[in-house]
């Protein structure tokens, strides 16, 4: 079996299906994706299968990675994993919401406008406070809470300047910690370099002449559900300051039937394999789903414990059944590897 692993902008982007493919001894390449001799490297070997890793930080590049995973998932019918349709959904909050919208998915209402005196209009009449979104943004960036029509004014005229709305420079201020990235600065030089050009870039390019704006759901905390190929993961993710969103505090909690029910559901109904959701509950026993991510990190060792031991659910003859073990090791890409051989295995 020989892969080959599609680098995004960053160097470093594949280095956990590198990991991955190393422990378990299978046979890659790496081909940066963003390169103008891309698609003659993707043909210089006839590989078995592709594995992806788009970018979540400058639009453009998004756009470039999903025009190039486009031509070969669909024009040459080549198989990549997460699926095309999984990566174009990620970090693009935009189409996210017509997609949700579509599928009849239930979510905050979410609207976007192209227009000033439209998005004008909506600010005089909406109830707020309103969340304010960029299309692209992990880990919180970009998402403002809008608390009045003055606060909404204000940001209306930012997105339609020349300079449009301007995402958080560095990282997360709130969760992360100084210390832990003075160490990493320290000790890795080089990764400092990176990810300043990184916060750079994504603070340049302000998004222009287009806003979201989504009704806004009392909440102290989200959930986080996880499917990855047969195995179904969940924890709460608490809210720090205004939103859970790019929060880093979790809590692990039994996940009810209906939890993973839900996320089961959603996922066959759209053929996901990669999938994170978040979502909140809506106080009448419903979900509303706030993210679609098939890129997700995670900074604890596994994602999903049962009465304090680590481990996963497996759907098995109608009921939940739950395995103890960790099955999130390399930031789940172990997991993601062995669901990728599974699928290509199995013609999918």
């Amino acid at each position: 079996m020989k892969v080959a692993l599609l680098q995004n902008e960053n160097a470093d982007s594949v280095r956990k299906w590198e990991i991955a493919c190393i422990k378990r001894g299978l046979d890659y390449d790496i081909i940066n994706l963003t390169s103008s001799n891309w698609l003659e490297k993707i043909a210089e070997k006839p590989y078995d299968f592709f594995l992806l890793r788009p970018p979540g930080s400058i639009a453009h590049y998004k756009s470039l990675y999903d025009e190039r995973i486009y031509v070969l998932a669909k024009v040459l019918q080549l198989r990549v994993y997460p699926a095309y349709e999984e990566c174009y959904i990620y970090e693009n909050k935009r189409l996210l919401s017509y997609f949700l919208k579509a599928r009849n998915i239930p979510h905050p209402t979410t609207h976007v406008l192209y227009s000033k005196n439209e998005a004008r209009y909506f600010a005089e009449n909406a109830n707020y406070p309103l969340v304010g979104k960029t299309a692209i943004g992990a880990s919180g960036s970009g998402v403002k809470i809008i608390i009045n029509k003055r606060d909404a004014y204000r940001y209306i005229q930012s997105a339609f300047s020349s300079k449009g709305i301007k995402r958080r420079f560095g990282p997360n201020r709130v969760t992360g910690s100084p210390k832990k990235w003075t160490t990493k600065a320290i000790n890795d030089p080089s990764f400092f370099w990176r990810k300043l050009k990184s916060y750079l870039y994504s603070h340049k390019y302000g998004q222009k002449d287009f806003l979201i704006l989504q009704e806004y759901v009392p909440h102290e905390f989200e959930w986080r559900a996880v499917k990855i190929g047969e195995s179904y993961f969940a924890h709460k993710k608490i809210k720090t300051g205004d939103k859970a969103s790019g929060s880093k505090g979790i809590e692990y909690v039994n996940p009810s039937p209906e939890i993973l029910d839900f996320t089961r559901l959603l996922c066959e109904a759209n053929n996901f394999n990669f999938m994170a959701i978040d979502f909140f509950e809506d106080g009448n026993g419903g979900f509303l789903v706030n993210e679609l991510q098939t890129i997700f990190g995670h900074v604890q060792d596994h994602i999903l414990e049962m009465d304090g031991n680590p481990g996963r659910f497996l759907y098995k003859d109608n009921q939940w059944v739950f395995e103890r073990g960790n099955f999130n090791t390399n930031e789940s890409y172990d997991l993601r590897l062995e669901t990728a051989i599974n699928l290509y295995k199995r013609g999918l």
